[in-house]
Formats: C-alpha cells, sequence, structure tokens
C-alpha cells in the first residue's frame, strides 16, 4: 500500500482524552477573554470619567488663573491708589489749632482796636505758630494752619468792659474784632457760641477728636490749659506725638500731670484771667507797638527783651532714668518745666549741620520742605538746554568746594549762585541717588538718599533702587550735631 494513502482512523479509547483537555483549554481560555473584555470595558469606562474629571479641572484651573490675574491687577491698582493717598496725606498735611476764647482771652488792646485788633492778632498768631512748628517740631512742609477760636462773645465782652479791662465802653468790640481776625487769614474762624454752660467746651471737644484722629492734622494744638476739665479730657491721648498746649494764663492744677509739650504767645494773648472786679486790671501798655519800637531803634546799649513766644518742655524719659531711678511719673511730676524763648531776639547766621540716625544707629535722611514745581521743570529744562545736569558737589557744597574736577568736571557748574528754591530742588533730586555708604553713612555733608522714602509697601518693590533698604526703621532717635553734639529725639 502506498504510503501516501494511510488514513488515521478515530479512536474513541486512544483520541477521547485528548479531545477532552483540549475543550477544557478552550473553555478555559473563553473565560479569561470574558474576564480580560470585562476588566477592559470597566477600565474604559474609569478613564472616560476621569479623563472628564480632568477635563472640568483644567477648566476650573484655567478660570482660576484668569481670576488670580485680574485680582493681582486689581492688587497693584489698589496698591498704587494706597500709596497716591498716602502721598497726598503727607503733602495735604495741616495744623490745627483749637482756642477755648472764654479762658484764653486775647489781649485786651487788640481787642479794644475792634476789626483793625483782630487783624494784627491774625497775623501775630500765624508768624508765631509757623516759627514753632518749624524750629521746634521740625514740622517744614505745613502750609496750611487752621485757627479755630470758640467762645461767649457777649459774656467775654461783657467782663472785659465790666471789670474795667477793656479801655473801651463798646461792647461790640470782641464781635468786631473776630470780624478782623477771620478776614485776616483765610483759615481763621471765629465761633460765637452764646451763653449757656458748656458751651464753648463741648464743641471745642468735639473738634479736638475729630482732628486728632484726622491723619492729615501732622500738629493739633489746645489753648485751654485754664480749665482742670481738659486736663482730664486730654488723659486719654497721653501717647499722641501730635498735641501740644497752648498756654496763655497760668495753667490750672491738673494740668502738673499732662506731659504735653507747651507753649504760649504772650504777644497775642492776656497773661492773667479776666478779674471779676473793677480796677483790679493789669496795667496796659501796648505790646505791639512796644516790640515794633525796640526792633527799629538803634541804640548802642542793651535793648529790653522783648516779648518772645516760648514754650516750656516736660522732662525726658532719658532724664528721668539719670535721676535716681525715679519712675517717669515721679519725675514729671516733680521736676519743674524748663522755659526758653524759640524766638530770639538775633538769629544765628548759619545753622549747625546735623545727622539723623533710627534706634539701630542707620541713618535717617531729614525731611525735606516740598519744592516748588516751577522751579524743577525750570530747572529740568535748562539742564536739558545746556546739555548737562547740575553738579550736585558744587552747587550743595560752599562756595562750591565740594567737587574736586573743577573746570574739567562733566557737569553744569552755574556762574550764578542758586536760589533757596533751586538748591531745594536739586536736593531732592540728589536725594534719589543711593548714597555707596548706605545707612552708616556719617558725613555731614552728604546729601545723598540713604534708604527708601516708603520702606514699607513700596510701589517700586524689587526694583526700587534702594530696595535693599526696604523694611528699614526710619523714624529718627538721635540728631548727632557736627560738633559732636548728640540730642535724643522723643517720639
Amino acid at each position: 500500500m502506498n504510503s501516501r494513502n494511510v488514513y488515521h482512523t478515530y479512536d474513541p479509547a486512544v483520541d477521547g482524552d485528548e479531545t477532552d483537555g483540549f475543550v477544557t483549554a478552550y473553555r478555559e481560555w473563553e473565560q479569561s477573554a470574558h474576564r480580560h473584555n470585562a476588566i477592559s470595558q470597566d477600565f474604559g469606562k474609569q478613564f472616560q470619567t476621569l479623563w472628564q474629571k480632568c477635563h472640568e479641572l483644567e477648566t476650573e484651573c484655567l478660570e482660576q488663573k484668569k481670576t488670580v490675574k485680574l485680582w493681582q491687577q486689581e492688587g497693584r491698582k489698589m496698591e498704587r491708589e494706597l500709596n497716591y493717598y498716602k502721598s497726598a496725606a503727607e503733602n495735604a498735611g495741616f495744623a490745627f489749632v483749637i482756642i477755648d476764647g472764654d479762658g484764653a482771652v486775647f489781649d485786651e488792646e487788640l481787642i479794644a482796636l475792634g476789626e483793625e485788633g483782630g487783624k494784627k492778632a491774625a497775623h501775630e498768631l500765624h508768624k508765631h505758630l509757623r516759627e514753632y512748628m518749624q524750629e521746634e517740631c521740625e514740622l517744614h512742609n505745613l502750609d496750611n494752619i487752621f485757627v479755630h477760636v470758640v467762645l461767649n462773645a457777649q459774656g467775654l465782652s461783657s467782663a472785659l468792659v465790666q471789670s474795667g479791662t477793656l479801655p473801651t465802653s463798646d461792647y461790640a468790640a470782641v464781635t468786631k474784632f473776630g470780624r478782623g481776625f477771620c478776614r485776616a487769614q483765610p483759615l481763621f474762624s471765629f465761633t460765637d457760641v452764646g451763653g449757656g454752660k458748656e458751651q464753648a467746651d463741648h464743641k471745642v471737644r468735639k473738634l479736638f477728636e475729630i482732628m486728632e484722629k484726622n491723619i492729615q492734622c501732622k500738629f493739633l494744638a489746645l489753648a485751654g490749659c485754664h480749665d482742670n476739665g481738659y486736663a482730664t479730657f486730654l488723659e486719654s491721648y497721653r501717647n499722641s506725638p501730635k498735641i501740644r498746649l497752648l498756654e496763655t494764663t497760668p495753667a490750672a492744677a491738673d494740668f502738673r500731670n499732662c506731659h504735653f509739650d507747651r507753649f504760649s504767645i504772650p504777644t497775642v494773648f492776656r497773661s492773667e484771667a479776666v478779674p471779676s472786679k473793677p480796677g483790679s486790671s493789669r496795667p496796659v501798655t501796648n505790646k505791639l507797638a512796644t516790640v515794633t519800637t525796640q526792633a527799629m531803634m538803634n541804640s548802642p546799649t542793651p535793648k529790653p527783651p522783648s516779648p518772645a513766644l516760648t514754650t516750656a518742655f516736660r522732662t525726658k524719659p532719658a532724664e528721668a532714668t539719670n535721676n535716681g531711678g525715679n519712675s517717669y511719673a515721679a519725675i514729671g511730676k516733680a521736676a519743674p518745666s524748663q522755659t526758653f524763648s524759640i524766638v530770639p531776639s538775633k538769629k544765628k547766621n548759619t545753622q549747625q549741620a546735623f545727622i539723623l540716625f533710627n534706634r539701630d544707629d542707620e541713618r535717617v535722611d531729614a525731611p525735606l520742605p516740598k519744592a516748588d514745581p516751577l522751579v524743577v521743570k525750570r530747572m529740568e529744562e535748562q539742564a536739558k538746554a545746556i546739555g548737562a545736569n547740575f553738579c550736585n558737589r558744587y552747587h550743595l557744597s560752599p562756595n562750591g568746594t565740594g567737587c574736586k574736577a573743577g573746570d574739567n568736571c562733566s557737569y553744569y557748574h552755574s556762574e550764578t549762585k542758586l536760589s533757596k528754591q533751586e538748591i531745594l530742588a536739586l536736593k531732592h533730586k540728589t536725594r534719589k541717588i543711593v548714597c555707596n555708604n548706605g545707612s552708616i553713612c556719617d558725613d555731614f555733608s552728604c546729601n545723598l538718599g540713604h534708604h527708601c522714602q516708603s520702606p514699607v509697601g513700596c510701589y517700586f518693590g524689587s526694583e526700587c533702587r534702594f530696595s535693599k533698604f526696604h523694611g528699614m526703621d526710619i523714624t529718627p532717635t538721635l540728631k548727632v550735631y557736627e560738633d559732636g553734639t548728640r540730642e535724643v529725639i522723643s517720639n
């Protein structure tokens, strides 16, 4: 038989086991395939769910990014506005003086002159207030001085006439005086509250409360030392650095515990209370005429001292510490006030140079008065036309000795001396240049900047040229003069 025609014959006894094994294996594979398919379908569903969630989160994230960007833009806008309002508050600062006219009485000779006396009193008061703030408080940028007088005009007139204090019988003299007082200075007001117990006190206290909270009010003075009630009222403001007391008549007993700095203006106010009986008033002398006459005299003999604006300072904490370890309150009560003139008859020709330091012995730039924008613009145009900036070292040093380059200097040396306003404008510009010695500079002639003017919340942030000084405390606590004298500044 040919081998190619040989056929396999099925034998159940032999081939049955092989078939059963194949079927079993097939069924196991089929079940495995079903499970795999089920897992794949479940995986697909979960993947679809997760993908949907991821898409939703992506959309939400994009929305959040847009929101954050908008808030960042809004934040920068608000920061600019805040800096603007801070700057406006600083530049628009003012002084406010409240006078209880029932007890702090103007000089009777000025009142007797009526409207003309009111004008003289207003001008004299304004002059001395400005001098006091500049020389004692170092407030050079306060151009606006408000003075508010509150009184019972009819009651004061009657008291002055009936006591014989007023050298005239005109009961309307106080009203006329007030009219001239208001007209002479646009920011001065004279309020007649009429009769009634505590009418003036109530208005004075309310005005004081409002102005003490006003951040634009940099100087707040109260003329009410005649009334013990004000001493109790002022107790809650004892930590306010801007409060001063304008003393006219001797202070009432309760004011011994008030540690506010005091000053007086005897050329404008009576130094004694209005007497209750005729004939007991003080002798009448024309103070303003005396001051003017003495100023015009050219006699070689010593001049009698003119009435001066005086200020009484309380004992500083540092001084109290050196007195046997007594407490601040005890020293304040025991130590008498020191009084000295802040309107000297003859001023020094030059003011001794000084530099300021904070509590960490870091140099602090002394504040500069506000520069005239027209002067700044004119100097910028002049420098542009010349093609060179003004030489800071030449113009800000005595006789131009600060510039060592001389004729070889690449900056402009003006042939004419700069005016005070031009020098001030140049100082402002120089202050924007960072000093190489920074906060450790002790050069009295250095006009460069030693810190950022807004160390907290600077608008320019890390781009500010003074950024390494951000966070620095720019509150001065020590003044060092060129001769080595050191003065502690109480804040």
